[in-house]
């Protein structure tokens, strides 16, 4: 819990507790209004005396947890808009000694949670102001002209200096969900912050409110405001339901994609087929996906047949019975000792290789086919099963709560596990992992004659 201390007002010396931390920097006097230089020994930097007193329901001093932060609410801002009908809302300053600052916005009913954004591009958006943006992986878009906002009140403890009366910019960024990017000038400087919708009945109970005390001028509320609430509060969660689904349905359709361009997008861009030593080249057009090396040979499966792989005459690769090797990843084994055949799976980048080939006397022929663009459908296709198994379960209202998702989880890992054996709960990993960094690795067919 935050520790507060006593002063008093250096115009009217009514008392003053002081809540925040150390970048707060000014404090309001709700008696007289002034506003004193928390840095200058309390120095008075304005006098309000006409200032009128919102009727808000959050007061300073209220301590409540959001988003599992305890937060204590130490300042006050009523805002308006300069147009007509004007907009009004009040902003609460909140401050946690672990989590900083933070703000708890009240407006027509409706709760909303906002903190300061540091790591927005201000300097492109003010080259080209766009209506749309891309931030954390979520949409925004300007639906409304920038417009001016007044300050009508001010109380409490701020980290910056704001008085009655003063006026700056404002851009709404609007996002699904509730949310919100707002960009705020005032003066010179940009502010960016990300707010989100909260749901009323538990803020209202973390801070100890009645969740029917809805009204600024009452706390009772009439039946239809109430019904209308709770269907915007349904409909919020309607929304995040949706985005679930939305969420399956995308992840389906890339690995459905996926699956069929495994079919056809493969590209043969080596093969031989000999009964001697070799020394050859061949070209890696494109590192997408994984390179697939098929080596297969007529004759006893226990013969040894050495493999190389050279690039800018340095070994990358190389493999017999008894070892393997590669140089961006340690494999763990070799081929099975009496297998006929060998698929090596390696992520190979663009370029020429040199390839080296060492047979022994007893073998009669080897096949060497290479190809490139491979797509594994063995980690797709138990990804596909476990996705539509999501799919069908989200859109027929099976996914209640966190209950209901973990249980699904958990038929779908059975599902894949008696389908697909262990591989199956891997395979999501597994697949993420070589498309971004690369994954390299071989199995035998064991067989066999």
């Amino acid at each position: 819990m935050s520790k507060h201390y006593a002063i008093k007002c250096t115009n009217c010396a009514a008392p003053l507790n002081i809540l925040g931390g150390g970048r707060v920097t000014t404090v309001t006097c709700s008696y007289c209004h002034s506003t004193l230089d928390m840095n200058d020994r309390y120095k008075v930097l304005a006098k309000f005396k006409e200032t009128k007193h919102p009727q808000g329901l959050f007061k300073i001093g209220m301590r409540g947890n959001i988003k599992g932060v305890e937060w204590t609410i130490i300042g006050w801002i009523a805002y308006r808009t300069a147009e007509f009908p004007a907009e009004e809302w009040e902003e609460f300053f909140l401050y946690s000694p672990t989590h900083g600052y933070a703000w708890l916005v009240y407006e027509n009913n409706k709760v909303y949670f906002s903190k300061k954004v540091r790591d927005f591009d201000l300097l492109t958006w003010q080259e080209k102001k766009p209506k749309t943006l891309f931030y954390h992986k979520g949409h925004y878009l300007q639906k409304e002209a920038s417009y001016l906002t007044y300050i009508d009140y001010v109380e409490g403890e701020l980290n910056w200096v704001a008085k009655f009366g003063d006026k700056f910019s404002t851009w709404d960024y609007e996002g699904v969900g509730f949310k919100t990017l707002n960009i705020e000038k005032t003066n010179e400087e940009l502010e960016v912050y990300h707010t989100e919708r909260l749901k009323e009945s538990d803020i209202y109970s973390a801070f100890g409110l009645e969740y029917t005390q809805k009204s600024q001028t009452n706390q009772t509320m009439k039946k239809k405001d109430m019904h209308t609430l709770q269907k915007e509060e349904i409909e919020v969660e309607q929304i995040e339901n949706t985005k679930v689904k939305h969420g399956f349905l995308v992840l389906f359709v890339i690995v459905a994609i996926l699956s069929l361009m495994s079919l056809f997008y493969n590209k043969t861009i080596y093969t031989t087929h000999y009964t001697h030593d070799i020394n050859s080249t061949f070209t890696v057009e494109s590192s997408a996906f994984l390179t697939a090396i098929t080596l297969s040979v007529t004759g006893s499966g226990t013969a040894n047949n050495r493999l190389w792989i050279y690039k800018d005459n340095q070994k990358i690769f190389y493999i017999d019975k008894d070892n393997v090797f590669f140089s961006k990843k340690s494999l763990s084994h070799s081929w099975d000792y009496d297998a006929i055949s060998a698929t090596i799976y390696l992520k190979l980048d663009k370029g020429t290789y040199r390839l080296v080939g060492k047979k022994n006397l007893n073998q009669t022929a080897t096949s060497l086919t290479i190809e490139q663009q491979v797509i594994r459908t063995k980690y797709l296709m138990p990804l596909l099963v476990i996705l539509a198994f999501f799919l069908f379960t989200s859109y027929i209202h099976l996914l209640k709560g966190k209950m209901g998702i973990v249980l699904v989880i958990l038929v779908a890992i059975i599902i894949a596990y008696t389908i697909f054996g262990w591989e199956a709960l891997f395979g999501l990993g597994l697949f993420i992992y070589f498309i971004t960094s690369g994954y390299n690795e071989y199995y035998t067919d064991k067989d066999n004659y």
